[in-house]
């Protein structure tokens, strides 16, 4: 037997077993049984398309979930919805008060933090340098990276609140400030 033939075979079996179970839980969390049948479609196509390994995992089952849930996701991200807005959108006076104050507090919250912190935000976020690049520079893992810059960002967002008078909600990172005297 070949070894197409052979992974024919195995991921047919096991699609066969499984293919129910996964139509339902891809319907559970689309609530759309034809969004569900199209992501069971291309679950099954990345499962063909790992040909050369699928059949020999320790848990296929589990690779599929992982597959299955990465889908919806990736679904998620291409429908948010965004609001264009005009270029000729005018700032209130409120708004450019707000971004004059934010202008001139964060060098100086920035020079507050430690250095280590600083150069993660002024790397990654003013220079737009590559997560992984400087992950890399640093001789870590781009996990360990993103959660010290996580960590720095908190930091920032803390110290800034407080020498700045900003104050912050949890659904955008300033939505007010505290006019200084």
């Amino acid at each position: 037997m070949s070894d197409v033939t052979a992974f024919n075979n195995c991921i047919n079996v096991f699609w066969r077993q499984h293919e129910a179970e996964l139509s339902r839980f891809l319907t559970s969390k689309t609530g759309d049984s034809e969004k569900a049948a199209d992501l069971l479609q291309e679950l099954f196509l990345r499962a063909r398309a790992h040909s050369d390994s699928f059949c020999e995992m320790e848990n296929p089952r589990a690779w599929l979930y992982r597959a299955a849930r990465n889908l919806l996701i990736d679904g998620y991200r291409t429908t948010r919805e965004f609001v264009e807005l005009e270029e000729d959108t005018p700032l209130t006076d409120a708004s450019s008060d707000v971004i004059s104050t934010l202008d001139i507090c964060l060098p100086e919250t920035l020079q507050a933090l430690p250095e280590d912190e600083r150069w993660l935000i002024e790397e990654s976020d003013l220079n737009r340098r590559p997560q992984q690049s400087l992950a890399d520079e640093l001789g870590i893992t781009l996990t360990a990276f993103k959660s010290r810059l996580l960590r720095a960002r908190k930091h920032l967002k803390e110290t800034m609140t407080e020498l700045c008078q900003i104050e912050a909600d949890d659904t955008s990172p300033v939505c007010c400030y505290k006019k200084m005297n």
